[in-house]
Formats: C-alpha cells, sequence, structure tokens
C-alpha cells in the first residue's frame, strides 16, 4: 500500500474524516426532524386563540406557575385551569390529526 502513496496516518486520517462525514450527516438528520417538529408545534400553536396561545406559551413553553400566570392575568386560578385543560385538549386534537401518536397520561 505504502508503494501506492498510502500511509497508516493517511489512512487514520481518512478514517477519522469519514467518521465526521457520518456523524455531521446524522446530526443534519435531526436537525432536519427538530426543524420538522418546530413547524407542526407552531402550526399547532397558530391554531389556538390568541388567550390561548397566551396561556400556552406562559404555562407549558415559559412553566410559569399557572397561580403565577393568574395572578399577572388578574383571574381565578381554578379559571384559568379550566382553560389549560381546554387548550392541552385542543393541541393533543391537533397533534393526533396530524399523525402523531400522544401519550394520554
Amino acid at each position: 500500500m505504502e508503494q501506492n502513496g498510502y500511509t497508516e496516518e493517511s489512512y487514520e486520517e481518512w478514517k477519522e474524516n469519514d467518521m465526521r462525514t457520518e456523524l455531521f450527516a446524522e446530526s443534519m438528520e435531526e436537525l432536519a426532524e427538530k426543524r420538522m417538529l418546530l413547524g407542526v408545534l407552531q402550526d399547532a400553536m397558530d391554531s389556538l386563540l390568541p388567550e390561548e396561545r397566551e396561556l400556552a406559551m406562559k404555562v407549558f413553553g415559559e412553566e410559569m406557575p399557572l397561580a403565577d400566570y393568574a395572578d399577572m392575568k388578574g383571574k381565578n386560578p381554578r379559571t384559568l385551569s379550566d382553560h389549560k385543560r381546554k387548550v392541552l385538549s385542543k393541541l393533543r386534537k391537533f397533534f393526533v390529526e396530524h399523525g402523531f401518536e400522544i401519550d394520554s397520561r
């Protein structure tokens, strides 16, 4: 092999580059999947009414406690708890209609 210009070092470099290419391809695949899922999530959020979207963003996205959100909005926490359940139901329905399996816990 050395007669043809191949050395152990060049083989190791080729192998390392080949592994990098494989890892890059996997990360590109993961990135494409994440972008697709983010698009679906954006569509799901767009399907909500503005006040539902705000509740979802604060309580689910920013993980704001419902009691804090209720204080911020000057609303009864029990009422917002009902709204939260309705928003979750709408989002579940959206995802199921778009072919995603939802854990019903």
